[in-house]
């Protein structure tokens, strides 16, 4: 049987992939896990199916005897940060960030407002494959509307100073719920704010939500139209930021990352900064700066979760966009990445431009494939085979290191798809990188 999650949760076309039985029989698992009883935040992004898992999860919890704080249309920050300041037992959300509106998922979060780990996931796996235990109807949990958004936004603005330099800001936040929170809060922080994609609607009309640079044209053409200072785009639940200089230039997100980081953890002795074998070479810049050191992962969420929890770290992050600020949430959050890199650049009288060429350039070449998930394991091993005679990590797929940059061929965890990250210090290297790693990939799918 093949396993239910993927790299953060359980993720499908819905109707399809992803049901209201699969989201029932998730929440009864998740009661059964938590011994019948307790509390659990759960909060959605604005998907057209969202209501209607969340009707099918509350039923599954109520079932096993688990009562539910229903939060409503919310980001995922916020559904971590309520699982967290309401004491409940754990967090459900449901979204598929990123992916097309006929995508959703269910994230689980435990009682500190982190994913849940592997092992955790594979426990419910095996209750659902076994059974639920479900309790007797004297002891049927209830579900309650409760409003995290206001406590989320006072948090932010009770750790954050307010801006100095009254920088015009386009948001982009794609007609989801960051939209919710993030334009009224840099507002609230002294920013002059643009919304763009600003009504929400489950469709997602204004654009693709991966925040990726060929889905952000009409933001770059809106902050260079409105003079604006900057653009800030995220996915379809704020976990993931973006950014366009003034001149409508994308800065990728692991040099936002950068960026936030060099920032945050200014003034700290010897940090650790995480991340994945996704990441560009710039974070090792970074910590060289801070005197700190990187630490790499497997890619996703959990993974970072993981190792801060088991040796430490002070920021974590991926090339998505996404950032971990341990000290704030054990979630990414899209808001709090915006906010920081605004903060970094306020600190400065650069341009968002100027800022960037503070850190080393890369290139970096992004290419995907298909290849159904029955494959990828055969293709890993003929792309092994063939790369043989390098340096090579199999940490997460397999990353090849060579003396002009590095290469990362890595089977998604949540589509068909093989993902070919390549990066070097220029744009015509990184692009031959990417070519051998796209003309290996083709050949080992077709070989398998």
């Amino acid at each position: 049987m093949p396993r239910l999650f993927g790299t953060f949760g359980v993720r499908g076309i819905v109707n399809k992939e992803l049901t209201i039985k699969t989201a029932l029989e998730l929440g009864q698992a998740l009661a059964t896990d938590l011994g019948n009883r307790g509390r659990v935040a759960l909060g959605r992004d604005n998907r057209t199916s969202g209501e209607m898992l969340e009707l099918a999860l509350v039923a599954g919890l109520n079932s096993g005897g688990c009562d539910v704080v229903r939060l409503g249309l919310t980001p995922t920050p916020v559904l971590s940060f309520a699982t967290r300041s309401f004491g409940c037992d754990a967090g459900v959300m449901i979204t598929a960030s990123h992916n097309p509106a006929e995508y959703n998922g269910i994230k689980f979060w435990d009682q500190e407002g982190a994913g849940f780990q592997r092992w955790r996931e594979d426990r419910i796996e095996r209750i659902m494959s076994h059974g639920p235990k479900l309790v007797g109807w004297r002891d049927i949990g209830r579900s309650e509307r409760v409003e995290a958004l206001p406590l989320y936004f006072d948090a932010i603005l009770e750790r954050v100073p307010r801006f100095r330099r009254g920088l015009k800001v386009v948001v982009d936040c794609a007609n989801a719920v960051g939209n919710l929170v993030t334009p009224s809060l840099l507002r609230e922080l002294g920013c002059q704010v643009i919304s763009l994609n600003s009504q929400l609607d489950g469709t997602f009309p204004g654009r693709k939500l991966e925040t990726i640079p060929e889905n952000l044209n009409g933001l770059a053409k809106a902050v260079v139209s409105c003079k604006a200072d900057l653009g800030v785009a995220h996915d379809g639940d704020a976990d993931r930021t973006l950014v366009v200089d003034e001149r409508g230039e994308v800065i990728s997100g692991d040099r936002v990352f950068a960026h936030v980081a060099l920032h945050y953890l200014r003034g700290k002795s010897r940090p650790r900064i995480l991340t994945t074998v996704a990441t560009s070479s710039v974070l090792d810049d970074v910590a060289a700066k801070l005197g700190g050191e990187v630490v790499r992962t497997k890619v996703g969420e959990p993974e970072l979760v993981e190792e801060i929890r088991k040796n430490g770290g002070d920021i974590a992050g991926e090339e998505n966009g996404g950032v971990i600020f341990p000290d704030w949430l054990l979630c990414r959050d899209g808001i709090m990445t915006a906010v920081q890199f605004i903060a970094a650049l306020d600190s400065t009288d650069m341009k968002a431009s100027e800022l960037n060429l503070t850190l080393p350039k890369y290139f970096q070449v992004k290419r995907r494939l298909e290849c159904p998930d029955e494959k990828k394991a055969k293709v890993l091993a003929r792309l092994t085979k063939r790369f043989s005679r390098y340096r090579t990590s199999h940490m997460d797929g397999l990353r090849i290191e060579l003396e002009e940059g590095w290469l990362l061929l890595r089977p998604s965890g949540t589509e068909p798809i093989f993902r070919c990250f390549a990066e070097a210090k220029t744009e015509k290297q990184a692009k031959a990188l990417a070519a051998l790693g796209m003309r290996e990939l083709k050949a080992a799918i077709k070989g398998s």
